[in-house]
């Protein structure tokens, strides 16, 4: 994985209202988070406990991950800071440029 350790990019954790994380994208870390909004969206019942979003997003973290690959591929080659997903970005995915 280039130097990255496939134990660091595992890592996720809820800051209180959304799950932080990382995914690899060339060679390159890339901060990502997903809002509560957007995890409940994905896994079901909008009532969870943080430790019930945490399990979600494991659950479903492939598909999450792909999704912020997509809006960080769709998004300017200037932007930086944390790529977001929000609800909306898990009703309609970003096309990538």
């Amino acid at each position: 994985m280039s130097g990255i350790e496939q134990n660091d990019l595992a890592k996720s954790r809820w800051d209180g209202s959304r799950v932080l994380f990382e995914i690899e994208n060339g060679g390159q870390r890339v901060a990502c988070a997903i809002s509560r909004g957007a995890l409940q969206h994905i896994g079901g019942p909008r009532n969870f406990a943080p430790a019930d979003l945490l399990k979600s997003f494991a659950n479903a973290r492939a598909r999450i991950e792909a999704i912020a690959a997509s809006k960080f591929a769709a998004g300017p080659e200037s932007a930086s800071g944390i790529v977001s997903i929000w609800e909306d970005d898990v009703e309609d995915p970003p096309a990538v440029a």
